[in-house]
């Protein structure tokens, strides 16, 4: 053998699986083609489709290629099986013998369950054999074709081949099935191992036991009353649409069938409405065929309904129960949507933000019709933020700005308006609301949505809790949606916060304290990356503490003392952050020894957090925002870590300790525990109470306790002190001074719920915050 031969042989395979389309593994660029037995129109509009091949001799050199692979039903009949190529190398035919080639016998072999017809091969008949025999001149090589039995056919072939590669296509039509097996219908080809003949078996169909129909429901519409779509029904198998109520469609309550339209074929049988038989009866439908395919058919058929009960009709998608005497695929199919005009704004996954930081992304927010149609142009949609966020673009620019920090995707014909009032600007003193204006209305016939994707905010310090969006707007939508969870960029915790310090002592060794990053990447190397515990004023770090990365990959440096912004009496422990986490990580502050001046109050001493790396949000972006938060709060944490003296043992009777435990029922006041009807909860950043227990903690008397219901007016009264609060307002006032401060009173599960920090301010009360340990304490006198 030539190294040529060798090499081509070697390269062959004689084992192939062809899956998922034509696998080809001869190639020539110029092929011409002869027709041995029948008409080559046989071939017209080929398409290759899977099929598997398995040839059991190793001897074989070629291969098969597969055109089709039919489905077909067990029922008797004439059918089509696949088409099949025979690939047949072009030095396989030089025999031994002769100089111009043996001729060679290739059987083909019909599985159980089929049969060739007599008049198989013969002139006229349904069935044919193509010869592609490419550059070999005419009449060098022969191949013809003979049925030897109602199973085998015989392809006798003789010619010296070796300018051209040989195909042989075989076009399997008109065989008679005389009752199948389910399962593969696989051909079998055989010839001498002399020959070289690819040999082996070769899926040509496969037989299911029932044919099945295949329903899908296209151009569905999103409406107020009227509905039209497409329903697209395909056989998987001929005669699987049965006679009768082959199909029968139900409508849910409210909706019934008004029309059928057209029928667009789409191949197969069932040519016109005429092949078909349908009847509507309020909300049933029923469609069966006149008279069962013959070949595996598919259809488009337009159907109309309508509602006819809005009492009854639920707003949402409109599915059809399926079922009839011929077989589906589905057992529901949603027919449309329907719903009255208007829409709603959604967030699918809140995401966490950290207090203090920018550039915290949201989750995508989607504002979508009801149904098509429901926003009007010219409207506007606005989401609003609490007093403790602000757009990032706001943060940015000022509340001038227009535009998102993330991108805008709409779908179904709604679309941002574009003139200079129009699309998204921002409104209010401070920026926090957006404004999106829509433009042309929505001509589709589904429900339109906008997408605001990767919208970012900016946390002032010390908020915590949900991050709600107040929704409001001319397009008539309103609500809250939570967009994010905030978590504090940092807790402080004491080891022991109830150390009781002497006033005037120069030593006085309070244990340790603990920094927790609420987040990876919580305290920032932004800027100078500056973190100041603050001590009150009076107090000062007597040594300079141990300060240390105990866990996490946070990186700091420079750790000093000081006393802050030029007062000699109160201390300041400073550090930067060198390199940001990517993992939460933990400070430890070891060793704390305070100085504490005379003029200390007995009390808690509270430390606070605050700094660039801390509560960046209150020292950068936009002035007018930073300034408001940096006057307002501008702490990332703050935290009891001692105390000043001891309480008398013989308090006055309004002199309260008050301990609450944010979500739970359970309070201490004066260390005895006590069960609360409603938890305390925060909200924006504040910690809120039902009115009687903000009462009890600050000492009111419930007779000091006056709601004027005609007002919403709030009035606690201690001692020479009148503080009034109006409901669903930020207006405080004491002894007839009015203060504005940053939440509104409200009320919650029937209940007047008060912002415990402004009450306590008030009644000259001192309020902390735990954030490590979510409590609540307040000192009244």
């Amino acid at each position: 053998m030539s190294d040529k031969i060798h090499n081509k042989q070697k390269n062959k395979k004689n084992v192939y699986d062809i899956q998922g389309g034509e696998q080809k593994f001869m190639k020539k660029s110029t092929k011409k083609v002869l027709n041995v037995a029948a008409s080559a129109a046989m071939l017209a509009g080929i398409a290759p489709v899977a099929g598997i091949v398995a040839p059991t001799a190793a001897h074989a050199s070629g291969s098969f290629d597969v055109f089709s692979v039919p489905t077909l039903g067990t029922a008797s009949g004439t059918v089509q099986l696949g088409r099949v190529k025979v690939n047949i190398d072009q030095d396989t035919l030089i025999g031994p013998s002769s100089t111009t080639g043996d001729t060679y016998s290739l059987t083909v072999t019909l599985p159980q369950g089929f049969e060739f017809p007599t008049d198989s091969f013969q002139a006229g008949s349904r069935n044919s054999m193509t010869l592609d025999r490419g550059d070999n001149a005419a009449g060098s090589v022969t191949a013809n074709i003979t049925r030897i039995s109602a199973k085998s056919a015989r392809i006798d072939i003789k010619g010296n081949t070796n300018e051209d590669d040989l195909g042989i296509f075989l076009n399997l039509n008109g065989i008679t099935s005389t009752g199948p097996s389910t399962g593969d219908v696989n051909l079998t080809f055989s010839a001498s191992s002399i020959s070289g003949l690819p040999t082996g078996n070769v899926k040509v169909a496969t037989v299911v036991s029932s044919g099945q129909v295949a329903l899908e429901a296209n151009d569905t519409q999103s409406s107020s009353d009227n509905f039209s779509f497409t329903l697209k029904v395909t056989e998987s198998v001929a005669a699987s649409l049965k006679s009768g109520n082959a199909i029968k469609l139900k409508l849910p309550t409210g909706f019934d069938w008004e029309s059928v339209g057209a029928l667009t074929n789409l191949y197969g049988s069932f040519v016109s409405n005429s092949n078909i038989t349908t009847n509507v009866d309020g909300d049933t439908l029923t469609i069966g065929a006149v008279s069962t395919s013959t070949e595996v058919s598919a259809f488009n058929l337009d159907l109309n309904y309508s509602v006819t009960d809005e009492d009854k009709a639920k707003e949402g998608d409109v599915t059809a129960s399926v079922s009839g005497n011929s077989s589906s695929n589905v057992s529901s199919l949603v027919v449309g949507s329907y719903g009255q005009y208007g829409g709603g704004v959604t967030v699918a996954s809140p995401t966490t933000v950290i207090a203090g930081k920018d550039e915290q992304q949201l989750g995508d927010i989607v504002i979508k019709e009801s149904v098509a149609g429901s926003f009007v142009e010219g409207r506007t949609v606005t989401l609003q933020l609490p007093e403790g966020a602000r757009w990032q673009s706001v943060y940015d620019s000022g509340e001038d700005t227009t535009g998102t920090t993330g991108s805008t995707e709409v779908a179904n014909g709604l679309n941002l308006g574009t003139g200079s009032t129009d699309g998204i600007r921002y409104t209010g003193t401070d920026g926090r609301t957006m404004r999106i204006t829509f433009g042309a209305e929505n001509t589709s016939s589904n429900a339109g949505t906008l997408t605001l994707k990767d919208v970012e905010v900016a946390v002032q310090p010390g908020f915590t809790g949900d991050l709600n969006v107040a929704v409001a707007g001319s397009q008539g939508l309103t609500g809250n949606i939570k967009v994010a969870t905030v978590t504090p960029s940092v807790t402080l915790s004491a080891s022991d916060a109830t150390y009781s310090a002497s006033i005037g002592t120069d030593s006085a060794n309070i244990g340790n304290l603990t920094l927790k990053e609420g987040a990876a990447g919580a305290l920032t190397d932004d800027d100078n990356g500056l973190v100041e515990v603050l001590l009150p004023a009076g107090v000062t770090f007597g040594s300079v503490p141990t300060v240390s990365v105990t866990s996490g990959d946070l990186t700091i440096r420079n750790v000093s003392i000081d006393t802050y912004n030029n007062s000699a009496t109160q201390g300041v422990l400073r550090f930067y952050v060198d390199s940001e986490s990517t993992t939460a990580s933990t400070i430890a502050i070891n060793g704390v020894n305070l100085r504490i001046d005379r003029t200390v109050p007995q009390g808690n001493i509270v430390a606070k957090v605050q700094g660039d790396g801390a509560a960046n949000t209150a020292y950068h972006g936009f002035g007018d925002v930073t300034q408001t938060w940096k006057d307002s709060y501008r702490y990332a944490t703050q935290a009891t870590i001692a105390t000043i003296g001891t309480a008398s043992e013989n308090p006055e009777s309004n002199a309260v300790t008050a301990i609450y435990t944010i979500g739970s029922t359970s309070y201490k006041v004066n260390g005895e525990t006590r069960t609360a009807e409603v938890a305390p909860y925060v909200e924006n950043g504040r910690t809120y109470l039902p009115v009687r227990y903000v009462a009890e903690a600050l000492g009111v008397t419930p007779a000091n306790i006056l709601f004027d219901k005609a007002t919403s007016m709030v009035t606690l009264i201690k001692g020479d002190r009148v503080v009034q609060l109006k409901l669903k307002t930020n207006q405080l006032t004491i002894n007839g001074s009015t203060i504005n401060m940053d939440v509104k009173a409200v009320t919650k599960a029937n209940r007047t719920v008060l912002p415990i920090a402004w009450v306590g301010k008030a009644l000259d009360a001192t309020v902390m915050y735990d954030a490590a340990a979510k409590t609540v304490t307040v000192n009244s006198k």
